[in-house]
């Protein structure tokens, strides 16, 4: 106990105490500001990944849509296209 009062006394160690928690916590790029930018890069990457894997999927309902009858498929299941001596019967699910 008599060492640590010799010790907190020391302006070095003071100083060196103060400048050490200044640059933790107060400082604009402290701990806590920095795990959180580490999470949002995280999540974005995530997020990359993600877009990455929806690209390819479109390339790959484009590629199919070439074809003209795929074309046609799509245009009547999704936008409700008709031919002109047709009806069309939506039925609802949900």
């Amino acid at each position: 106990m008599k060492m640590v009062f010799p010790i907190l006394k020391n302006k070095y160690f003071i100083s060196t105490l103060v400048v050490i928690l200044y640059i933790l916590i107060l400082h604009e790029t402290d701990i806590f500001s920095l795990q959180n930018k580490k999470t949002k890069v995280t999540e974005l990457e995530q997020q990359i990944e993600l877009k990455k894997q929806d690209i390819q999927e479109l390339k790959i309902a484009l590629n199919e849509l070439e074809d003209p009858r795929s074309l046609e498929k799509y245009a009547r299941e999704y936008h409700y296209f008709k031919k002109e001596d047709e009806d069309i019967f939506i039925f609802s699910f949900e």
